[in-house]
């Protein structure tokens, strides 16, 4: 579940506050999170242990999901488009959480930081 749509434990987790779900959804992106959290939340409180349950498990999770510009065994890629539509379904104070994260990671960085060091000394 945290691979179909990463977005839903920062909610359940109160990493990120719960807003009124909108109209339309878009499966895998933030707004469907929204709604998630908003008619879910409840029930996993009411479950004792399965929100520290979720804290350990999606962390973990998280860890094993690889970087966006690998593909994983079980990640399905999001389709392009997928931040946009988001930011149009939700209100615009909210703040649209973006998975995969574009980020390289700290080799790649490092190492193009270097050669550029380099290329100007």
């Amino acid at each position: 579940a945290v691979e179909f749509n990463p977005h839903v434990p920062q909610y359940l987790l109160e990493e990120k506050p719960i807003i009124l779900p909108p109209e339309h959804l878009l499966k895998r992106g933030d707004s469907e999170a929204v709604a998630y959290a908003f008619n879910h939340a409840a029930h996993w409180k009411e479950v004792p242990g399965s929100i520290k349950f979720l804290e350990c498990f999606w962390k973990d999770t998280f860890k094993l999901i690889p970087f966006p510009l690998e593909k994983g065994k079980l990640f399905h890629p999001y389709t392009s488009g997928t931040e946009e539509t988001d930011r149009e379904l939700l209100p615009l104070f909210h703040d649209v959480s973006v998975y995969p994260k574009k980020e390289l990671p700290f080799f790649l960085v490092f190492t193009a930081g270097l050669c550029l060091f380099y290329s100007f000394h």
